[in-house]
């Protein structure tokens, strides 16, 4: 147990910096800041006051040291007689009062209670702020050495994702795995991280992969459309802190990742052929079918053969020969004109020619069949997500799907996109659903990068197919429907106001970089903070990290909200710095194979 003596030395690395002041009361702590700290950097500092309580009512229950802690958020500085307009006259012509300024001067600060500990027989623990320190306790920026023993007992939960905003010392954090056990929560929540482009929010992504990387027993999937993190799995450095993730999570942590491209997915949904059939008018195009009524037929028929042969068998030349064969048997139902019937027929035989099928038509099936067609390399989305999702694997594997496809997907990558994410929902919300029942919960993450793309908010105006639609109920109903069964969500974009309101709502942890302080996103952005003025405004003070002279001075602040801390903050945000890659390794133990987390 912790002495008297060495409580002493930990406040003594850092003096006291003010004292409780008036008005006051458990969840706001006025503060006096004293004269002699009146240069230092105070807004974003860990702070913290040791003070004693009861456990209760009852005069048998001991006095118990007691530690509010809380993070400074704006400083006042007043000086009445500055503000009389008598003395305005002095100071506009003599720049100054003798005696009365800088020396009369006073700062205030509010410290809005986040966490609070009590102290038990041997350590710290969660408690609750029943009373209200007196005026005059002291008040201090908490040191390394404090923090770490206040959070003793979850120290092995503790991972760091940056500094406290305008200070010097790791912010403490957790991410827990979803399921039950050790490092476990038993329970899964949602995750958001929003702001503009250079924000740095692919930087903290990493970082998040990293921390629910080390729990050998969570799957994750990273549903990757535009290949950011499959560049990363390569060696590319995408992001401005400089952090390898496919090093850190292979190397460091042991973890087995598993990329697939597009090309190595195999298709297996009869409507999603369908709509790439349509989406790059297969029929119009290369068939030179007009009408609506007729690429209808056509389309039917052919599905009709298709289907006996078997989706995985379609990416053959005997297959597009019997295609071709079999809609020229069937002119007469496609075409009623004759004339129309024989031109269509005339197509046909050329692209049946005694050469061998027609390049172009060729190459167009290739492009399309080729799949859903199976083989050793590929792998289907129900497949992926049982690896995943699966109750009796205690090392799971990290699997980025990247969806951003070569140039010939070009025409309908888009398209392509939404409906295997559409799938992916399904898959998930079906495969979560049967560990109902089982000991073990789903215990996944899926990560979803652009997320506004696939589920816009539909308040911008834009017109919604159907496709689009479908895709942003898919996303609904696995947000609401898979958290019971272990499965959480992390959805990453440029914009709040841009995602489905309905999905922004069902977030329970969020992470704000720089660039959402105008108009309609930042009036969203207070009502997340539950209208905390002051937080509001150190947002707003964020620093656009492009702005920096030079890289060293680079940084990139978040405001996060939710239960991402070991100090329960009741709502209140919290202010960090992102570390750069090599502070990050630092903090967290990396290279030291820290991956106990299983």
């Amino acid at each position: 147990m912790t002495t008297e003596d060495e409580n002493q030395d930990e406040r003594e690395q850092t003096s006291a910096f003010a004292h409780v002041s008036s008005p006051s009361n458990n969840t706001e702590i006025s503060l006096d800041i004293l004269d002699s700290v009146d240069q230092s950097p105070l807004v974003g500092a860990l702070v913290g006051i040791e003070w004693e309580q009861s456990d209760s009512l009852t005069e048998e229950n001991a006095i118990r040291k007691t530690a509010v802690l809380g993070q400074i958020t704006s400083i006042g500085m007043r000086n009445r007689w500055h503000e009389d307009q008598t003395f305005k006259n002095i100071v506009k012509t003599q720049g100054k009062l003798p005696a009365i300024t800088k020396l009369q001067d006073t700062r205030t600060a509010t410290l809005k209670v986040g966490g609070c500990f009590v102290q038990g027989e041997k350590q710290y623990r969660h408690g609750v702020l029943g009373s209200v320190p007196a005026t005059g306790s002291k008040v201090f920026v908490l040191s390394p050495r404090f923090l770490n023993r206040v959070l003793d007992p979850c120290k092995d939960d503790l991972f760091y994702l940056g500094k406290d905003y305008g200070g010097n010392i790791n912010f403490p954090m957790w991410f827990k795995h979803f399921g039950t056990g050790k490092h476990g929560v038993g329970e899964a929540y949602h995750t958001g991280i929003f702001g503009k482009t250079g924000s740095g929010k692919t930087g903290l992504a990493k970082m998040l992969l990293a921390a629910y990387g080390r729990h050998k027993r969570m799957g994750i999937l990273v549903i990757d459309p535009q290949g950011e993190f499959s560049r990363e799995m390569e060696g590319a450095n995408v992001g401005q802190q400089g952090l390898d993730i496919g090093s850190l999570l292979e190397h460091d942590l042991g973890r087995e990742v598993k990329t697939v491209t597009l090309e190595q997915l195999q298709l297996d949904d009869w409507e999603l052929l369908e709509e790439l059939l349509t989406e790059n008018r297969f029929f119009e195009t290369h068939l030179s079918i007009r009408g609506a009524d007729n690429i209808r037929i056509a389309r039917d028929l052919a599905l009709q053969y298709w289907r006996s042969v078997g989706i995985e068998n379609l990416n053959t030349r005997s297959c597009a020969e019997d295609t071709l064969k079999r809609l020229k048997k069937s002119a007469s139902k496609i075409y009623k004109t004759r004339s129309y019937r024989d031109e269509f027929v005339e197509v046909l035989d050329g692209l049946s020619g005694r050469n061998g099928l027609d390049h172009g038509f060729k190459s167009a099936w290739q492009r399309t069949m080729s799949m859903f067609e199976g083989g050793s390399n590929k792998h289907r989305v129900k497949s992926l997500v049982g690896d995943l999702v699966a109750t009796n694997s205690d090392s799971k594997p990290i699997t980025i799907l990247n969806l951003a496809g070569s140039a010939r997907h070009a025409r309908y990558a888009d398209s392509l996109q939404k409906r295997i994410i559409s799938h992916i929902a399904d898959s998930i919300i079906e495969g979560s659903a049967e560990t109902l029942g089982t000991p073990q919960l789903a215990n996944t993450l899926v990560i979803l990068d652009e997320a506004h793309r696939f589920a816009p908010s539909g308040t911008d105006g834009r017109d919604m197919d159907a496709g689009d639609k479908m895709l942003r109920a898919d996303l609904r109903r696995a947000v609401r429907e898979t958290r019971k069964y272990g499965v959480g969500w992390m959805f990453i974009s440029q914009t709040m106001m841009g995602l489905d309101t309905e999905l922004l709502m069902q977030l329970r942890s969020m992470f704000f970089g720089y660039g959402l302080a105008f108009g309609l996103e930042f009036r969203r952005l207070q009502e997340l903070a539950g209208g905390d003025n002051d937080a509001m405004d150190l947002y707003r003070s964020f620093r656009d990290p492009h702005s920096a002279m030079d890289d060293e001075s680079k940084q990139f602040p978040f405001m996060a909200i939710g239960p991402v801390s070991p100090m329960p903050f009741s709502g209140q945000p919290l202010f960090f710095s992102a570390f750069n890659a090599q502070d990050f390794r630092a903090a967290n133990g990396m290279g030291a194979q820290k991956s106990e987390h299983q």
